[in-house]
């Protein structure tokens, strides 16, 4: 009873904190693209940047670990959820602006959404990025992109919020943008904005590559995207690897890597954490045997 006299005593102190949403044990099979993960102690949806630094100074109070989320594509939660809080950057941090050669997006803003505003003044410089279901916050993070581009390549500057609550802008150089990573995915920075760049005479053909993804890759089910980055000066991706060592199809329970592209590893039914986590210590370790070139993790892997 005291415990549970705690827990009701906690949620109310963080509810009169915010004016966002504040849910218990909210499962968060419901916000990823994978459609796996137990419940979240808690998940805050924050309504503004006031918000996010009253939920930061909540965790450091009482010792919480606590995650930033997006979209929930590109992330593996536990089973048994996530003891902490969970932070989910919504429609209510999605404004988008655009001034002259610039347009800026909030971190909760999805990319299509983005997209979708730059094309309105006829612009086709962020097309590269149809298709990827994520949002802005998330693609800074990753530095999401295709082989032909990434979204480093247009950024201009990062609005981020520390794990204190203090307020930085950082330039690319400064964020450290790499093939699919960022200093966002090394330090507890949260990212609250970027700003791109437009103009640039460069556009792109977003309906063909649109047409290539959907060709090429399990769109129709719930998946979280590529799980592995593409090993450099091997000559060959990591779906590649992992279909010519004959994995295309293994399945362990209700998880699959996929027939259609084997770096995908999608959910036909039931998939649990566990089972997504042994079909890529299969794959890891097979390609490690056949090919001697040893995967690394794109999907980020919540513990």
């Amino acid at each position: 009873m005291k415990l549970l006299e705690s827990k009701r005593c906690e949620l109310t102190d963080l509810q009169g904190r915010l004016q966002g949403i504040v849910k218990t044990d909210e499962p968060l099979a419901r916000h990823t693209s994978l459609r796996i993960g137990g419940p979240a102690q808690y998940f805050v949806i924050p309504a503004s940047l006031e918000d996010i630094s009253e939920t930061l100074d909540f965790a450091h109070e009482r010792e919480l670990p606590w995650v930033v989320l997006g979209n929930g594509t590109n992330v593996l939660f536990p089973d048994e959820g996530y003891r902490g809080i969970v932070i989910k950057l919504g429609p209510a941090l999605g404004q988008i602006t655009l001034t002259g050669d610039r347009v800026r997006a909030q971190a909760g803003a999805s990319l299509a959404a983005l997209i979708a505003k730059v094309r309105s003044v006829g612009l086709r410089d962020l097309d590269f990025l149809v298709g990827i279901p994520g949002s802005v916050g998330g693609a800074i993070v990753m530095n999401a992109g295709i082989p032909e581009g990434a979204i480093a390549e247009v950024v201009t500057r990062v609005g981020a919020l520390t794990f204190d609550g203090k307020f930085i802008t950082l330039t690319p150089d400064e964020c450290r943008f790499g093939y699919r990573s960022s200093r966002f995915q090394e330090e507890r920075v949260i990212v609250i904005e970027g700003e791109f760049a437009l103009g640039s005479g460069k556009s792109w053909d977003g309906e063909e590559l649109l047409r290539r993804r959907k060709e090429r890759q399990p769109l129709g089910m719930p998946s979280p995207g590529c799980v592995f980055r593409n090993p450099v000066g091997v000559g060959a991706t990591a779906g590649q690897l992992i279909d010519r060592a004959g994995l295309k199809g293994y399945r362990v329970g209700g998880a699959r890597i996929s027939t259609k592209h084997a770096n995908f590893i999608v959910n036909e039914g039931g998939a649990t954490s566990r089972d997504v986590l042994q079909l890529i210590d299969i794959a890891r370790s097979v390609v490690l045997k056949y090919w001697g070139v040893e995967l690394q993790l794109e999907l980020a892997v919540v513990a």
